[in-house]
């Protein structure tokens, strides 16, 4: 009896299986998804021309990047346009601010922080945008401009420094995905002219092996020849290609916005 019991309940998965067709052979054919360990920022600083062109190598690859921007500086020599800017925020990139003329905000008094960031923001939000991260100019931070850049509506900002990297090897591997100061937001140092693509993966593979979090990288012009502070398309390139092979390992790319989950709170009126 048991025997045919047996029996009678196979056959009748086997009914079910055919029933639901390919679709069940494959769905218990496919590997669970990787849990995300890892998250990649790649953030592009200045607003510089090379840009529009940055967002689609990065589109052609299924990813989104942060773009910072100086609104003074929008339409000047070498610098993004309106319309540019326009475009890379429709296509799902993140849009925040980098102050009004790109200063070292340490070297001003709080009411000048004050101008440069809440009025670099005032003028996103009246183009359209709704920038809640902040990016500061050459990483100079102190805080006053971290309660500066809260009281000007932004959730969360980014540093530059203070993850490991050839420059630091005793930092931490990575950001902890709630960075525990969300206005100074650990990054390894600016990718610069003379950054060799392994660099470039040892900073994620150090997050990788150290248990993961967050690691928001740091760019400014992607151009041949163009500066202390670029990379080329071909290593960049090369870069998002590996990257996007990492996916397996748990590590995906996102904004800095999404990764943080950085919320909109309008600026605060003008005095």
């Amino acid at each position: 009896m048991r025997v045919f019991l047996r029996a009678v309940a196979f056959a009748t998965v086997l009914t079910v299986v055919a029933a639901l067709g390919p679709a069940a052979h494959a769905a218990a054919e496919r590997p669970a998804k990787k849990k995300v360990k890892t998250v990649v920022a790649l953030t592009f600083d200045d607003g510089d021309s090379s840009h529009p062109a940055v967002a689609r190598m990065l589109e052609k690859r299924g990813m989104r990047g942060t773009f910072y921007v100086n609104t003074e500086t929008v339409g000047g020599e070498q610098k993004l346009t309106r319309r540019e800017l326009t475009g890379i925020a429709k296509k799902g990139h993140e849009i925040g601010g980098h102050t009004l003329t790109h200063v070292r905000l340490t070297e001003l008094t709080r009411s000048e922080q004050e101008g440069q960031i809440c009025d670099d923001r005032r003028t996103l939000v009246a183009w359209g945008y709704r920038p809640t991260t902040l990016a500061y100019p050459f990483g100079a931070v102190d805080s006053d401009a971290m309660a500066v850049a809260r009281r000007c509506g932004y959730d969360a900002a980014r540093g530059v420094g203070g993850l490991k990297e050839w420059g630091c090897p005793g930092c931490p591997a990575g950001e902890t995905l709630r960075p525990k100061n969300r206005y100074d937001i650990r990054t390894p140092g600016s990718i610069r002219e003379d950054t060799l693509l392994r660099h470039m993966r040892q900073q994620v593979l150090n997050a990788e092996k150290g248990g993961g979090g967050l690691v928001p990288m740091v760019f400014h012009r992607v151009c041949d020849d163009c500066g202390l502070y670029s990379t080329t398309p071909k290593l960049l390139g090369q870069f998002l290609d590996w990257l996007a092979s990492r996916k397996s390992h748990g590590t995906v790319v996102r904004t800095l916005q999404s990764a943080v989950g950085a919320r909109y709170r309008p600026p605060p009126r003008q005095e």
